[in-house]
């Protein structure tokens, strides 16, 4: 993953030659792009388990476009820019799903993408989400080097929301490592940047807002043993999240609030994350978030608690569809 990461970061943009087929229109593209907002909005509400083989779909069709289809190089660029949308898309999904080693190969088919259509801020994005991948297998420090890499050999050329993401992202591996001064260093870059972010950002980051961000600045106070601070900025994100966001942060915030020895808050934050999966979204990472929740339970034992682990253990297995 390092090495793949100092090969984006170095290579030169090289377009695919022409080649013979139908030709794309600026309209049909524009269509595409559509279409892949609508699934993005779609995973938002409802998690990337029921959506993978739709997104698959898509993916096999743009690829077969830039294989066979003659176009313009401007359109050619913008079919590559697509290729890199929707490829980290599916591995978006596949991660959300448990599918993490799966997720990994479509995020280096989208780095590649990205790098062929010379869009070096998808390129710096998609090196940041490899870095969650990293993270949750135990490689945090890792994570950080890819992070790193991206800023240190990019800096002149990404967008201030880009380098804002970076570092937001930076500063939870430091958080992760115990490095706390690093993550508040990393924190802080993150947000004079965000202060200065156009309101035009690019359909893969439009997403981005004060809920990511306060979520990240609750779990470097939450690692750094600040439990009350977490919690503020934490409920801060749950609520301005979108569904399968919400079930995901809810075991984080039931964590928060357990350290900070509120077992009742605790319950209802993971409660409120049940709720949400029973209701429909589909999301490996938040079962598995609540999960790792109730290990922190085992000395408590009251019918509360013996609820919301029933309720957790009668959830339906999330299978990608």
């Amino acid at each position: 993953m390092s090495a793949l990461a100092v090969s984006w970061a170095e290579a030169p943009a090289a377009f695919a030659s022409a080649a013979e087929g139908d030709r794309v229109t600026d309209r049909m593209l524009t269509s595409l792009e559509q279409r892949v907002t609508s699934l993005r909005d779609l995973d938002a509400e409802a998690g990337g388990a029921k959506l993978l083989e739709h997104a698959r779909s898509d993916l096999a069709l743009i690829t077969t476009m830039i294989k066979s289809a003659r176009c313009t190089e401007t359109v050619r660029a913008r079919l590559h820019s697509l290729a890199a949308e929707v490829a980290h898309l599916t591995g978006w999904m596949a991660y959300d799903s448990g599918l993490h080693s799966v997720g990994q190969q479509y995020y280096v088919a989208a780095l590649r993408s990205a790098r062929t259509a010379g869009d070096e801020n998808l390129g710096a994005f998609v090196l940041a989400e490899m870095g969650v991948h990293a993270s949750d297998g135990g490689y945090n420090r890792e994570r950080a080097t890819l992070l790193e890499t991206a800023l240190e050999r990019r800096t002149g050329s990404l967008s201030a929301l880009s380098r804002t993401y970076l570092y937001l992202h930076l500063a939870a591996a430091k958080a992760q490592l115990k490095d706390h001064r690093g993550a508040s260093v990393a924190l802080q870059r993150s947000l004079g940047l965000w202060d200065r972010v156009e309101k035009e950002r690019p359909a893969w980051l439009g997403w981005f807002g004060e809920s990511q961000i306060d979520s990240t600045r609750g779990k470097v106070a939450l690692w750094a043993g600040r439990p009350a601070e977490a919690t503020r900025y934490l409920v801060s994100s749950v609520t301005a999240s979108a569904p399968r966001d919400r079930a995901v942060r809810a075991g984080r915030l039931a964590e928060a609030r357990l350290t900070g020895h509120d077992l009742d808050g605790a319950l209802d934050a993971a409660t409120h994350g049940v709720k949400l999966l029973e209701g429909g979204v589909a999301s490996g990472r938040a079962v598995d978030r609540l999960k790792e929740f109730s290990g922190r339970l085992k000395r408590y034992d009251t019918p509360a608690v013996r609820d919301f682990q029933d309720r957790l253990r009668a959830l339906p297995v999330v299978e990608a569809a």
